[in-house]
């Protein structure tokens, strides 16, 4: 049985503890014996919806810093892309993965509990067994990749949610002037085989601050730290914002 040492709070350690005591020895203290040590912070967001990531790498340093044995150290929580090289950097002598969590506060215990796929990045095959029986019991597709490409699948993800929702309340701004239902356009377009009845293609509120926003900026700053041109999910947050 795999020994887990889960260490986080709130939702995303919570419903991960919850979850993963049914099939493992898990702990929520770090332990000598464990074969993975967990963490599941959820990432603090500013007013700017810019994550701090900082706060997150203090709270795992004060683990790893005097941390003698050598478990998979595995990451959860929502961080910019690029942060697992980070933390490589300073702890070349510890193994790191990035597994971006995919639940929400509302029924995050659910939401684990039967994923449609997990994203596990990992420098080297080392620790690929641990990881798929770590999973098993959640997913039959566990898809095993670099930490950069599971970082940004996070980051795509929300922008795409984030894009469905400005575009359904773009729809809508049209559908108003020329007098079709917002509506029924909605639903012709999640009938449609090539886009999903599950997408947030329905009229409404603009998205919030928060996880959505945060994924945004953080792209955004990518882009212009490296002068590339991402003119959609630069001005996703513009048309949010237009009432």
């Amino acid at each position: 049985m795999l020994k887990l040492s889960i260490i986080g709070q709130d939702t995303l350690a919570a419903a991960t503890v919850e979850c993963c005591k049914r099939y493992f020895d898990v702990s929520t203290y770090p332990r000598d014996d464990a074969d993975v040590l967990w963490f599941c912070y959820d990432t603090p967001i500013g007013s700017d919806d810019k994550p701090d990531v900082d706060w997150v790498i203090d709270r795992i340093r004060e683990q790893l810093v005097d941390l003698v044995t050598r478990p998979l150290i595995l990451v959860s929580s929502q961080v910019p892309v690029g942060t697992t090289a980070r933390l490589e950097l300073e702890f070349p002598f510890h193994s790191f993965a990035h597994q971006p969590e995919n639940i929400r506060v509302a029924s995050a215990v659910a939401d684990f509990e039967k994923q449609a796929r997990v994203v596990v990045g990992v420098r080297t095959t080392e620790h690929n067994e641990i990881i798929q029986k770590l999973f098993a019991p959640f997913t039959e597709n566990v898809i095993i990749t670099t930490p950069e490409t599971a970082e940004m699948t996070k980051h795509a993800l929300n922008c795409y949610l984030a894009l469905c929702i400005v575009f359904a309340n773009e729809m809508k701004r049209v559908c108003d002037v020329v007098g079709a239902d917002a509506d029924v356009v909605s639903k012709a377009l999640k009938t449609e085989p090539r886009v999903s009845p599950r997408a947030p293609l329905r009229p409404g509120a603009p998205y919030g601050g928060g996880h959505l926003a945060r994924d945004i900026f953080v792209l955004t700053e990518i882009a212009r730290r490296e002068g590339i041109v991402i003119p959609v999910i630069r001005h996703i947050k513009e048309s949010n914002e237009v009432v």
